[in-house]
């Protein structure tokens, strides 16, 4: 598995028309990159999950815990719900990382 797309337009009803998330997802990890494509600017990492760090399960669900978060969060998760997960450039991530992207991807690590 290795795929990749854009979103153009982001925002209720594609209200950013200037705006575009491109994603990369494959069996290593999954990827996702704004930008504005009218500027030509590079963007930012919203979104790295790798898929060979460790992952747990949620905890057992219970009546008075219900869960149903089966989000795999691990290092740069879009939903921002961590101090971690502002957007970075992508010459920011760690050495393994950007080593991790350029194999898939080699046009995207300059």
């Amino acid at each position: 598995m290795d795929y990749k797309f854009v979103q153009r337009g982001t925002g209720i009803g594609g209200s950013e028309p200037n705006l575009e998330i491109r994603w990369f997802m494959n069996t290593d990890f999954r990827l996702a990159i704004p930008r504005d494509w009218q500027q030509a600017e590079p963007g930012k990492v919203i979104d790295f999950t790798r898929y060979d760090l460790p992952a747990r399960e949620p905890a057992d669900p219970s009546v008075a815990n219900p869960s149903r978060n089966w989000s795999l969060i691990n290092r740069i998760n879009q939903k921002g719900v961590r101090p971690q997960d502002q957007p970075i450039p992508i010459r920011q991530l760690d050495a393994d990382e950007q080593a991790l992207i350029k194999r898939r991807y080699p046009d995207l690590i300059k």
